[in-house]
C-alpha cells in the first residue's frame, strides 16, 4: 500500500519524501517516507484506527500527534504501550494493535462498550467480591479482559547510562519563549542548556499558521535557532524529556539510553501551553484530533488530516 495521501512542500518539515520505508503494521505492508512516525505513515495510509481503549475496547486513534495522550498505545515486538505518533517507522518497522479479541477492525470484545453504563468505576471492587474466595476465580478473566499491551518475558534489557551536567540555567521547552529566553541569558554570559521533548526547536513556531501568508513563524523560527545553535554558551537537547524538577535545581533529563543528572543555578520553565479537548459525545474515536494535531500532521508530516472513516 502507499502512502500517497501526502499535501504538497512546503508541508512536511521532518520527512525526507524521496526516501520511501516500508514497514508493517498488523500483519500489513506500509510505504512511509524517512522521518514518519508510525502514526503519521499509517493516516498516509488511510489507516485511522491503531488501538483499542482498555476497559470498553473502543477504537483508537491520534488525539495530540505529540505524545500527550494514550490513544496512540501499540505494541511493538519487545515492547508493550508504546506511543505511535512518537516513534519511527525506521526504527519501529514492526508494530501491532493492542488490546483486542479477534482482530483490530473486528473486536469481538467491543459488546463491553455497550454495557458500560452497568460498569462504573470502580464496579468490579463490589460486584466480584462476594461470596468469599470468588474473587480468585474472577481476576484472571477480568485481567485478560482489561489489559493492555503484552509484556516480552524472553527481552534482554539494552545498555543505559548516565553523566552528569552543571550550568547556569537551565531552560524546560524550546518555543519562542524558551529560545528567547536562552539567547537572552547567553548574551549575558550564562551557560545554558535548552532542553525540549521534540526533534526540532520552536513549539508552535514549527507548525502553527501566524499570519495568512505562512511566512512570520518559519521567519522567526529561523532567526532564532540559528542564533540559539551558533551561541557558544548554549547547548542545546532536543528529543529530550526532563522529567522532574527537585530541589536545588536538580534536573534529571532523559534523551535516548542516557539520564542526564542537570545541576543548574536557575532553571526557567517555558513549557507553552496545551490544547483542552472538547467534550462532546464520541470524541474519542479514531479521526476526531485537536486542532494542533492537525497543523502538526499537516506541517510536520504532509499527511492529509481529513477524516478517511475508519470502520
Amino acid at each position: 500500500m502507499s502512502g500517497a495521501n501526502r499535501l504538497p512542500v512546503p508541508m512536511g518539515s521532518l520527512i525526507s519524501r524521496d526516501k520511501k520505508v516500508q514497514f508493517e503494521f498488523e500483519g500489513k505492508q506500509y510505504v512511509g517516507v524517512e522521518g514518519d512516525t508510525i502514526a503519521s505513515a499509517l493516516i498516509a495510509n488511510k489507516q485511522w484506527l491503531m488501538s483499542r481503549s482498555f476497559k470498553y475496547h473502543r477504537p483508537r486513534g491520534p488525539l495530540t500527534m505529540a505524545g500527550q495522550d494514550a490513544n496512540t498505545l501499540i505494541q511493538l515486538p519487545d515492547e508493550a504501550n508504546v506511543l505511535a505518533d512518537r516513534v519511527t517507522i525506521s526504527d519501529e518497522p514492526t508494530s501491532m494493535g493492542q488490546n483486542y479479541n479477534g482482530t483490530l477492525e473486528k473486536d469481538k470484545d467491543v459488546l463491553l462498550d455497550k454495557l458500560s453504563r452497568f460498569m462504573p468505576v470502580g464496579f468490579y471492587y463490589r460486584a466480584f467480591y462476594k461470596p468469599l474466595g470468588v474473587w480468585d476465580k474472577w481476576e484472571p478473566v477480568i485481567r485478560k479482559k482489561a489489559g493492555l499491551g503484552k509484556a516480552n518475558l524472553a527481552f534482554e534489557p539494552t545498555y543505559h547510562d548516565k553523566a552528569y551536567l552543571f550550568c547556569d540555567v537551565i531552560i524546560v521547552g524550546a518555543g519562542p519563549a524558551g529560545i528567547s529566553a536562552a539567547i537572552t541569558a547567553a548574551l549575558r554570559g550564562a551557560n545554558v542548556i535548552l532542553v525540549d521533548e521534540n526533534k526540532q526547536l520552536g513549539g508552535a513556531l514549527t507548525y502553527h499558521r501566524f499570519d495568512i501568508d505562512g511566512e512570520v513563524a518559519d521567519k522567526t523560527l529561523e532567526k532564532l535557532v540559528s542564533l540559539a545553535s551558533d551561541h557558544p554558551n548554549i547547548r542545546v537537547l532536543t528529543d529530550a524529556v526532563c522529567n522532574a524538577w527537585f530541589t536545588d535545581n536538580y534536573l534529571p533529563v532523559l534523551t535516548g539510553n542516557r539520564m542526564y543528572k542537570v545541576r543548574a543555578k536557575q532553571c526557567i520553565v517555558a513549557s507553552g501551553e496545551f490544547e483542552q479537548h472538547v467534550v462532546f459525545r464520541n470524541n474519542d474515536v479514531p479521526g476526531i484530533m485537536l486542532c494542533s494535531a492537525a497543523m502538526r500532521l499537516m506541517k510536520h508530516y504532509a499527511s492529509h488530516p481529513a477524516r478517511t472513516p475508519w470502520y
